[in-house]
């Protein structure tokens, strides 16, 4: 575990605009994040978008004591470089405190070109398995922003192995999906949650397929809360608590900020304070279910017309004297000269940081009532409302026959002051070059002038037809029952297959879970398995250390070049490509990394640890321990569609009922024209017969368009 010294818990607080900065900062935030461009995971917000609107909001924090964290927390694209690259110039002119990255690409960009700016680890990257901390160390960060969906155990579990600092997300909105695992907007309508546009389809109308009971929230979470939780937090070793909010109003992140700081400070919030937190913004109150573990249907909750009603002009109005004057974070030490008639006098100031100020005041006098006392110079000096300071120590050489009038005590102050100011607003460059090899991908590649290989991945063993030729590599779930586990690779075998497993995206559990999955995947071995799929770099430390060959799925979101090359200095044999890119752009991409495309199949557009069908009566129905049995419930939309969820290892995953193809697109072409080294055939509720059929048509070049198939996002492409 890193060691955090003396350091008190971080409140981390969120930052859309300029009027939310300023409520975060004066109401006692530690740190704020915001973003600027178009790099960051909140596009719509008002943002930073002009670089000297970025400079001013760094010079106004860092003078007032408060670290910026500024967001590239997007997926980028192949032709988004330039833009990247300008804004971590700028950050490192600027001398920001961290960035926030999701992108594997730009990390190793960032760390070959600024090694010294410090990375942190976005909660798009799905970190939450000790495993995926290690990894996220190997690739540079310096602290991982764990997964909402976390319980108390299982983030102390984490972090008390962590290599690197952990921040949790303690107030705000909860995303039913995973976050950087959500394709919902993307597939809907082109607007990618994984870049920063997400357009919330999930808050719309569903509900459990059957469920009569007219709730239509079933993919609405409350709200999370876990301020009462801070104590915890933080004697388990967090780093940070981070509030959700950049879209939400100053109001709102002023009382946030207040509560938690109270929560730290004082361990207590007034309940005056928590009834207007949850009155400015809440889906019908706020839930800790997943810090507490109690998953289920108390987490569900919609937006209703009395919570807009509860935030009134009035009650926001009673906020506005959280954030009304400066808050005093900067402790000084000053020393004050005042010895000789025939001298002036002399302030000399300090912070804790280095800086440091020395100005010239006034002769002093002879006094004529008073002595001149070190605590009548400390009620003077120690004035320091509307600053960010207060005076902390004070040392004195005064003559106590002498004085100086309180005028001539506070103009000395105000010049130190505003030198102290002055050099904190200073920025502290930090070095950048971007010339080294590693900050550009590798050349593209030679591919081969056959048409690519042939992969298959099935969610139950099951499904795996009889007398299939011609498939170079077919997955099964990681979880198989070992004798199926047995019997399937055997039977693959037969017929000059590679037999591979396929790991869950959700590894909720800790330690747990993650012995399990060493245990599973070392009975693959037993049977000659080699081969797996993952989609979480949790599983990579573990699974280099079992000696398995490593598969990169589209879990992994491989946006562009650079992280191909990322991943494969990783150890990663080859990887699947993100589905949120065209299959121009795939084209495009430049890399020594073998990688491959899902070309047909139900895209799978969610993961939640919390099933929707868990506000059914009946319960989840799709629920298998063994991911075997086929079984899978539905919810259905506003407009009558079912959407298959099915459930695997604790997780619940959702996929649009519409069938993705284009593998008429890609039949018959090479591998170098697609720039493509196989193409991957993906099952989830089909019949093994079915299964049976696609395959052998696809493989025969008989495979007609099917009725009611999307092409995905390889035409479309997302925004």
């Amino acid at each position: 575990m890193i060691s955090h010294g003396n350091k008190k818990l971080e409140i981390l607080a969120p930052v859309g605009s300029h009027e939310q900065l300023v409520a975060a900062v004066r109401s006692g935030a530690d740190a704020v994040y915001l973003g600027a461009g178009g790099l960051n995971a909140r596009r719509n917000a008002e943002n930073f978008s002009d670089f000297s609107r970025l400079r001013d909001a760094v010079e106004y924090c860092h003078a007032s004591g408060v670290e910026v964290h500024l967001t590239a927390n997007i997926l980028v694209r192949d032709d988004e470089w330039d833009s990247a690259r300008e804004l971590i110039e700028e950050a490192c002119s600027l001398g920001v405190d961290a960035v926030i990255v999701q992108d594997a690409g730009l990390a190793r960009y960032i760390r070959t070109a600024a090694p010294e700016l410090v990375m942190h680890a976005s909660t798009q990257m799905s970190l939450h398995t000790p495993g995926g901390a290690l990894a996220a160390a190997e690739m540079g960060f310096r602290r991982a922003v764990l997964s909402r969906e976390l319980s108390g155990r299982e983030i102390a579990e984490i972090t008390a192995s962590s290599p690197i600092e952990t921040e949790v997300f303690i107030h705000g909105a909860l995303c039913m999906c995973v976050s950087g695992q959500c394709l919902f907007s993307a597939v809907l309508g082109g607007r990618s949650g994984n870049r920063g546009l997400c357009a919330q389809p999930c808050r719309l109308p569903f509900r459990v397929t059957g469920d009569r009971s007219g709730f239509d929230g079933c993919m609405s979470l409350k709200d999370m809360s876990h301020i009462e939780h801070i104590p915890a937090l933080e004697a388990i070793g967090v780093r940070s608590i981070k509030i959700e909010g950049r879209m939400k109003r100053p109001e709102y992140v002023a009382a946030a900020v207040t509560a938690c700081r109270l929560m730290r400070d004082e361990g207590t919030v007034p309940p005056d304070l928590a009834q207007k937190l949850t009155a400015v913004f809440s889906r019908s109150g706020f839930t800790d279910g997943y810090f507490t573990g109690k998953r289920g249907r108390g987490m569900f909750g919609t937006r209703t017309k009395e919570d807009v009603v509860s935030a009134s002009p009035k009650l926001l109005n009673s906020l506005h004297p959280l954030y009304k004057n400066e808050f005093s974070r900067i402790p000084l030490r000053m020393k004050l000269t005042a010895t000789d008639v025939h001298s002036p006098s002399a302030l000399e100031v300090r912070d804790t940081e280095g800086h440091s100020a020395s100005v010239s005041g006034d002769h002093p006098q002879p006094a004529q009532n008073a002595p001149f006392s070190a605590e009548y110079a400390a009620k003077i000096l120690g004035k320091t409302g509307g600053t960010p300071y207060y005076l902390d120590d004070l040392q004195t050489d005064v003559n106590p026959a002498l004085v100086l009038p309180s005028s001539s005590l506070s103009a000395m102050k105000r010049e130190a002051l505003e030198k102290i100011d002055l050099c904190r607003r200073s920025p502290k460059a930090i070095a950048f070059d971007d010339s080294a090899e590693h900050c550009r991908p590798s050349e593209r590649r030679t591919f081969a002038e056959e048409q690519p290989e042939i992969r298959v991945i099935f969610h139950s063993a099951r499904q795996i037809p009889d007398g299939t030729e011609g498939v170079s590599m077919a997955y099964i779930p990681l979880e198989t029952d070992a004798e199926t586990l047995a019997q399937a690779a055997e039977k693959l075998r037969r017929w000059n297959i590679i037999p591979a497993v396929d790991a869950p995206r959700g590894l909720f559990g800790a330690e747990k879970q993650i012995e399990k999955f060493a245990v599973q995947a070392l009975q693959a071995k037993e049977h000659g398995i080699q081969d797996i799929m993952i989609h979480n770099i949790g599983l990579l430390p573990m699974m280099k250390k079992l000696g398995m060959k490593i598969h990169g799925g589209f879990g992994l979101n491989v946006f562009n070049s650079l992280s191909l090359d990322e991943y494969a200095r990783m150890g990663i044999a080859d990887s699947e490509l993100s589905l949120e890119l065209t299959l121009g752009q795939i084209a495009a991409l430049r890399s020594a990394q073998p990688r491959g495309i899902i070309v047909r199949g139900n895209i799978p557009m969610m993961i939640t640890r919390n099933c929707p069908a868990a506000l059914s009566p009946k319960g989840c129905t799709g629920f298998s321990k063994s991911g075997t049995d086929g079984k899978y419930c539905s919810i259905t939309d506003r407009t009558g569609r079912e959407l298959p969820v099915l459930c695997r290892m604790g997780c619940s995953e959702i996929f649009n009922p519409v069938m993705m193809s284009v593998a008429e697109n890609v039949a018959g072409r090479s591998s170098d024209e697609l720039s493509l080294d196989w193409v991957t055939l993906k099952f989830t509720t089909e019949s093994r017969e079915q299964c049976a059929a696609v395959i052998g048509d696809f493989l025969h070049g008989t495979l007609s368009r099917e009725k009611n198939i999307t092409s995905g996002m390889y035409f479309k492409g997302v925004q």
